[in-house]
């Protein structure tokens, strides 16, 4: 116990990751054990510890056997007491077989990290008796994920009270509902030849059957729950049935009863036809390391763009070419009829890696739309925007920008929609590319002419102070300076994709300087940052605790400006860490709401850190007053840092939850997920922010 309570290195930074198994963060040893054909006089096979139960193995009702008596079975027992004390296992192995699974159980132990890379969702932008907010997570090692829905009320985010967790709702597999594409039309999982390719055994076990899992007996991987890693794809919440939607690496999309009589229940889930089955069937292997799956956004229409109907249409992320989409109108009631299509590279030879989110919306020639920004890794490897028709899947239009090659590979990220007349349907398209270039699609008039290339045109280009690419990987914000009705495109720079946009080729780390940018959108290209007015972060300091920056006080605009940027450098002297912004800015009224991360190298601290920061939208200075209550005493004015003799409201604040995802405001909170599974949320002063809140998309309102 002594080497796991106490810090073994009190001068050095307490970062060791924690899991479920072992909360220490500090210098700590943990002891597995393992014996070979001897066991104790107590059984770890019955003994089984339950986290956050009363067990006599830990409250101090056990009195442990003497280790220095005389009996050898005791000094087995006292392994098994360090391993007990120190959070780790023991395992009395009989025979190889045995001894082979306690090395693997072992060594998942040790790996094991809670993580999350998705974004919250909420049911509501206001607090009210039943507002709940959903974040999905992820246990590396044991490949498990979890889907939480937590009471908001006026003081925050309850996440010692969880309403309900997704992995306790899935029903047992004989009863429960789960479909596929059958290469034409939908199908009950598996289709004949999934069972052929997957193996019976192994297509029962990604459909829930459990007897053969090592733990009944089986020769299959055991599963602490049905419920896979959840990575990247972000619950996608839908009022107008009450449910929640989010992919997993088990190889499904889950849709959940979100609220009500049965909430947290798997009403059904979706194996998509476009999976690759050969690392599909590794799922169940006892050395299973980790695929990706359905990892990709979701989108759903509503009502009011779709009457009627709630059409779904998801992407595969990182775990495939393809997008799918389905008829989400009854859930409950969800049958074969409502797979609606199902589509991948082979069907659209320019598809990649669909990573950014899809616009569902009514489109100039009346049909309502799929808008698919077509990712990294396309055979072509261009930047493509898909149209796609949402009830059939069928290619409205394929707009090729042309730009990237092999030797220089591109890919369409994130796009977002605009309504500029305000008619309903779309008019605009604007995305970025991993090339830094920011497109404006028009999709006025005949769809035939959409993909003619004077439809479509290089708004900005981001480069750094030397001349180099920003990749734009979150999609762009659109919105109306409430001042003067001008059109204003925000986004940020900066990729998170891969080993190398953290560590570079000769093991140096990726300090490639990204920005946050702000344009005045003018119907015509800007040369270059050189038209821009240059802001930046001044300076940082720490209020209650919490690590805090300001950007440069308020002041306007230079009327010439074409609008603004800031160059993500941690102030005072400018210092490059790699920071970046991968998600998409949040504009209320006159405030851009924005988060960044600073990805981390050291192998023993998980994930990183970042910062949610607030400045005006239109100036990209400080904003006049300020918007977060940081020491949590209900008032704003004390919320600044003095620079040169001059308050400067907060405009950044590190939360503590290490890498920060999108935020989303809840009342008069901003609540923001985070890597490590945490939940930040801060007070803000709605008074200064009134206005319409600009998300991604202002179509048909």
């Amino acid at each position: 116990m002594n080497y796991w309570k106490n810090d073994l290195r009190p001068d050095l930074v307490n970062n060791v990751p924690s899991s479920t198994a072992n909360p220490a963060f500090w210098q700590h040893m943990v002891t597995f054990g393992i014996s070979i054909g001897l066991q104790g006089t107590l059984d770890p096979n019955t003994a089984v510890l339950q986290p956050g139960a009363n067990n006599d193995l830990t409250d101090g009702g056990l009195s442990w056997p003497n280790p220095l008596d005389a009996e050898d079975d005791h000094r087995i027992d006292d392994l098994f007491h360090a391993a007990v004390n120190s959070r780790g296992t023991f395992v009395a192995a009989s025979n190889p077989e045995q001894f082979t699974q306690g090395l693997r159980a072992a060594l998942a132990t040790i790996v094991e990290r809670t993580g999350s890379s998705s974004n919250v969702s909420a049911n509501s932008a206001s607090v009210q008796s039943d507002t709940r907010l959903f974040q999905a997570s992820f246990v590396s090692g044991r490949w498990t994920g979890e889907l939480v829905a937590y009471p908001v009320d006026a003081t925050g985010v309850q996440t010692a009270s969880p309403i309900w967790r997704g992995s306790q709702g899935i029903p047992a597999a004989a009863s429960r509902k789960v479909f596929t594409w059958g290469g034409a039309s939908g199908a009950a999982f598996p289709t004949t030849a999934q069972n052929t390719a997957l193996g019976a055994q192994k297509a029962a076990y990604i459909r829930g059957v459990r007897t053969n899992e090592q733990q009944n007996g089986g020769t299959l991987r055991d599963r602490p729950h049905l419920l896979g890693d959840i990575v990247n794809s972000s619950p996608f919440y839908v009022k107008d049935t009450g449910t929640v939607y989010v992919g997993s690496n088990a190889g499904m999309l889950h849709a959940f009863k979100a609220e009500g009589a049965g909430q947290g229940t798997e009403l059904f889930a979706y194996v998509p036809g476009n999976l690759n089955l050969n690392k599909l069937k590794q799922v169940p292997d006892l050395d299973y390391t980790h695929y990706h799956f359905v990892d990709g956004p979701i989108t759903v229409s509503d009502r009011n763009e779709t009457p009627g109907k709630n059409y779904l249409v998801g992407a595969l992320g990182r775990g495939g070419k393809g997008v799918f989409g389905l008829d989400v109108t009854n859930p409950a009631t969800f049958g074969t009829a409502n797979v609606k299509w199902d589509h991948d590279a082979s069907d659209h030879g320019k598809m990649g890696n669909v990573l950014g989110r899809p616009v569902i919306s009514r489109l100039d020639n009346g049909d309502v739309g799929a808008i698919v920004a077509n990712g990294p890794n396309s055979t072509g490897n261009t930047a493509v925007l898909y149209v796609l028709d949402v009830t059939d899947g069928d290619v409205i239009a394929e707009i090729d920008t042309g730009v990237g090659s092999a030797a220089n590979p591109n890919g369409l990220m994130s796009p977002t929609a605009w309504d500029y007349d305000a008619d309903g349907d779309v008019d605009y398209v604007y995305a970025g590319d991993l090339l830094g270039n920011l497109w404006r699609f028009d999709l006025t008039g005949n769809a035939n002419s959409w993909d003619n290339a004077s439809n479509r045109m290089v708004l900005f280009t981001a480069r750094d102070a030397g001349n180099k690419r920003q990749p734009i990987t979150g999609a762009p914000t659109v919105g109306l300076n409430p001042a003067d009705y001008s059109l204003w495109v925000f986004f940020g720079t900066g990729r998170y994709l891969n080993q190398l946009d953290i560590i570079n080729a000769d093991g140096s780390r990726n300090t490639d300087v990204q920005t946050w940018y702000g344009l005045k959108e003018e119907g015509a290209a800007i040369a270059g940052r050189a038209a821009l007015q240059q802001r930046s972060i001044l300076a940082a300091g720490s209020i209650d605790g919490k690590p805090v920056r300001v950007f440069q006080p308020a002041s306007a605009l230079s009327p010439t400006a074409k609008g603004w940027y800031v160059d993500l450098l941690t102030p005072p002297s400018g210092t490059r860490e790699g920071e970046r912004m991968i998600s998409d800015p949040l504009l209320i009224s006159s405030t851009l709401i924005g988060s960044s991360i600073i990805p981390n190298t050291d192998p023993c601290e998980f994930g990183g850190r970042g910062y949610v920061y607030q400045l005006n939208a239109f100036t990209g200075a400080s904003s006049a007053q300020p918007l977060f209550d940081i020491d949590r005493d209900g008032q704003y004015a004390d919320d600044t840092l003095t620079v040169n003799g001059q308050p400067i409201p907060v405009g950044g604040i590190d939360l503590g939850i290490a890498m920060p995802s999108n935020p989303t405001v809840v009342g008069t909170r901003l609540v923001v997920g985070g890597s490590t599974g945490l939940i930040g949320d801060i007070n803000i002063d709605l008074s200064q922010i009134q206005g319409r809140i600009s998300w991604r998309e202002i179509v048909g309102e």
